[in-house]
Order: structure tokens, then sequence, then C-alpha cells
């Protein structure tokens, strides 16, 4: 048994976490957001960021600390049953409901779609059709997952952001446009919540357990050593998509010297941005990037969510059977185009993020186990959530009036306030018990 990894053995488990992470949503909004942010692009990017990054390794970092690579342990002091709920509906919107299906819609709208030069419903179901059948592949082949996403797959993403980066950087100086709607008053509070939009919060419970799993076959046993060479292996993950979130963001705001008008995703901006800096062989390096970002994802995320609801439906379907389904699930919804993916699943994770952001929160400071803090914690942060996945589909929420005295509620982080106080009632309702 050892107490640390080598670095020749953390850098390729650092490069897996990263590759998972790194996907369609991390490409698709920094450039928007650098694009509206202008001036405040930096205090943009920190808001971003926070959600993007600091969350996600935080999740990585809760599943650590419960030792075991079962998700519901995470949520277990609230209500076992509460739990799986919760994990199952976080794992079907990272899953086989949003999250795939766009790895693959987005991947074909800039990296497939440009060379048919017309758009047929079919290049898209064969292409989607393609895309998850090897994907499925992949990650049904655990031997080979190491081998592509740490070996083969990440280095030559990397490889063809520098390229892009390096292009923008040697350009000529430029003075930032003003900050566009909300990047004006809050570019803090709207970088932060556009940052839900990446997903990695929810998927940082996934790959955290499928870290682990790794760490622990190359000899880390103990939780302590476990703990650590998890936030190593974060730090470093963390470091390479703050680095590339924002170089985009900082594309992104530097297009306005060749591009004007309105854009509803980031998509738009890097097509011009590669056009721009690259020329003819802009598309070209721009759909290898797409193609591998998206493909590294999807991999990555049919690999552990099969797993987990492998254990969570009681074992009664094989891992490779819930693969297959999750797979072809995701290959029907990708079909339904990129627009409507992102239309659908904002209420989704309007809902969700306070619920896991605050589960996280809970297990990294020390609460894991403590049922009291939990449930005085999560009950009324869940309610809270729903309000806000409410207000993001436009239905109208009950109460709204006396919501709004909710300090941050108008905001939209209403279930923060209620979260330290719901947590502080747990502390001293435990130890008054204690």
């Amino acid at each position: 048994m050892n107490s640390s990894l080598s670095l020749g053995k953390l850098i390729p488990v650092s490069l897996v976490l990263f590759s998972s992470f790194f996907g369609a949503g991390n490409l698709l909004f920094p450039p928007l957001f650098g694009y509206l942010s202008g001036s405040n692009l930096n205090i943009a990017t920190l808001g971003f960021c926070i959600t993007g990054v600091g969350l996600p390794i935080m999740g990585v970092l809760a599943i650590a600390m419960t030792g075991g690579t079962d998700l519901t342990e995470v949520a277990a002091p609230v209500n076992i049953a509460y739990a799986k709920i919760i994990m199952f509906l976080s794992s079907m919107a990272i899953g086989p409901l949003f999250a795939i299906p766009r790895t693959a819609a987005f991947s074909y709208e800039i990296g497939i779609k440009p060379l048919f030069g017309t758009t047929e419903p079919w290049q898209l179901a064969l292409y989607s059709a393609l895309y998850f059948a090897f994907s499925y592949y992949v990650a049904n082949n655990p031997s080979k997952v190491l081998n592509w996403l740490g070996k083969v797959l990440t280095p030559a993403l990397l490889v063809c952001l520098a390229i892009l980066f390096v292009r923008v950087l040697l350009a000529p100086s430029f003075t930032p446009d003003a900050p566009q709607g909300a990047y004006l008053q809050a570019p803090f509070l709207k970088g932060f919540q556009e940052g839900y939009n990446t997903m990695d919060l929810l998927a940082s419970f996934l790959f955290g357990a499928a870290t682990l799993t790794s760490i622990k076959t190359l000899g880390i046993e103990g939780k302590k050593d476990l703990i650590k060479t998890c936030l190593i292996a974060g730090i470093i993950a963390a470091g390479l998509l703050a680095v590339i979130y924002y170089f985009l963001g900082y594309a992104g705001a530097e297009a306005h010297r060749y591009l004007s008008g309105e854009f509803s995703n980031g998509a738009g901006i890097l097509v011009a941005t590669a056009h721009e800096y690259l020329g003819a062989g802009g598309t070209v390096i721009l759909s290898a990037i797409i193609i591998l970002a998206c493909l590294t994802t999807s991999i990555g995320l049919i690999a552990a969510i099969s797993e987990y609801f492998h254990i969570l439906f009681g074992k009664k379907l094989s891992q490779k059977t819930m693969g297959v389904l999750i797979a072809l699930l995701s290959f029907v919804l990708s079909n339904v185009g990129l627009d409507m993916i992102i239309k659908m699943a904002i209420p989704i994770l309007c809902f969700l993020y306070p619920v896991m952001i605050a589960l996280a929160l809970l297990n990294v400071f020390g609460f894991g186990g403590n049922k009291r803090v939990f449930r005085c914690t999560m009950w009324i942060v869940t309610l809270f959530a729903i309000f806000e996945g409410l207000k993001a589909a436009a239905i109208p929420v009950p109460m709204e009036s006396i919501l709004a005295s909710v300090p941050l509620y108008t905001a939209g982080f209403g279930w923060f306030t209620v979260a330290v106080m719901g947590a502080a009632v747990g502390v001293i309702w435990d130890r008054m018990k204690g």
C-alpha cells in the first residue's frame, strides 16, 4: 500500500479528470460570457470559474470524504430515498437527458455540419449513431478508457486549443467593449450562474467516484491519503480548466474587433475566431477541438453513469446493458437539436445546482453523517431550489412577494441564505442534543 502517487502516475489521473470534465458546455459558454462581459471579463470569469472549476473539484472532494464510491452516501444523512432520487435526477441530467446528447449535437453543429453545406435530419442521425457507437465501445472497455483519455485524446485536445490561443494572444491589443445586460450590474453573479451550464458540478460526483476507484487501483487506500491525492489531482485539473476558460472568455471579449450582433451561445463566436486567426484551416482545427472535447466527456459520462445505475438499481441490469440504454436515449435526444437541448436543461439546472452545492459544502466542511445538520439544511434548500427551477421555466412561484423579502432571492441566490440559516439551526440542535 502506498501513501502517495509518483508524479508520473498522478499526472495521467489528473488528465483523466480534466478530460472528463472538459466537454461541450465548456466550449459553448465561455466565449459568450467573454463577448457580453467586455471590460468586466475578469470578474465575470472569476464567478464562472467558481461554479465551473471550484465547485466541481469540491464535488470530487465530497466523494473522497465519504471514503466510498456509492454516490448516495453524499446525501444519505438526509434520507436514503431522498439521496437516491436526487442522485438519480442529477445523473440523468448530466447523462442521457442533457449533457451527453449535447456533446453530440454541439460537435455536429460546429465540426460536421459545415462540411455538408446543407442541413438534413439524416445527417445528424448518422453522425450521432456513429458518435455514440464509438463512445459506448470505449466506455465499455475500462482498460482503454485511461489509454484514450489520458494518453491520446487529451493531449491532442490541448494542442488544438494552444494553437488557437497563441494566435489570439499575438493579435493587436484591443479595448474591451462596455458590458452588456446583467454583466454591467452584477458581472460576478451572472458569471457564477453561467457556470451552471457546464454541468460539471453534477458530473463531479460521478467522476469523483471513478477517480477514487482509479487511485485505489494504484495502491492508495487510507482515507487521508485518498483525500490528499484527490485534492492534488483536482488542483492540477482545475488549473488547466481555469486557464482554458479565461482564454476562451478573452477570445470572446476580443471578438468585438471583427464581430457584431447577438449570439445565443458561444458557437458562432468560436467559428468566427477560428476563421479570423486560422484562415481556411480554422474550420478543420476547430472541428478537431469540438469533436475531441465532446467525445472525451461522452465516454467518461457513459462509463460513470452506467456503473452507478448498475449499483443504484440493485444490479438487476448489467453495466453493459445500462451503457447501451444510456447511449440509445442519448442518441434519440441528440436529434432534437442543440438549441432545444440547452433550453430544456436550464430549469432543471436551476433546481439541481443549489441542491448539489449545498450537499458538497456540507460534506467538505465536515458535516458528513450529521443527520440534524443535513436535514435542517437540505429540506429548505430543496424547497427554494424548486422555486428557482419554476422561475427559470417561467412558471409563477407561489407567494413570490413574500419570498422576495429573503436576502439574495431576487438575484437567484435565496437558497444560499436559507442554507446558511438551516445549517446554523442544525448545528445548534446537534450541540443541544449532544
